[in-house]
């Protein structure tokens, strides 16, 4: 007896990807990072053969550039925090009022 699949239920993916551990990118400012604000890491690219290519619900190729790109902004936010962390604040001139003759 083989078991019929619904076809409103998403096709299942055949393969599981395998996990693959975190690898710091290259250092691409030379600005000394504030120990509280840490860069963002970007995400482990899948391989070749982690896609079964059945049209998954949850693709690891979709979800690879859909993290991506919210790598991508927060390394951009990240860097304008470490570029405005770096640059001191301008003084302020303090006027005093002269007394009239």
């Amino acid at each position: 007896m083989s078991k019929k699949r619904s076809s409103d239920s998403p096709p299942e993916c055949r393969i599981m990807p395998a996990l693959t551990p975190l690898t710091p990118p290259p250092a691409t400012m030379s600005t000394a990072t504030r120990p509280h604000d840490p860069q963002p890491q970007p995400p482990v690219k899948p391989g070749n053969d982690e896609c079964c290519h059945s049209g998954c619900t949850f693709c690891v190729l979709e979800m690879y550039l859909e993290d991506l790109a919210a790598y991508e902004d927060a390394l951009r936010a990240w860097q304008q925090r470490q570029q405005a962390a770096a640059t001191p604040p301008a003084r302020k001139r303090v006027r005093t009022a002269r007394k009239a003759p």
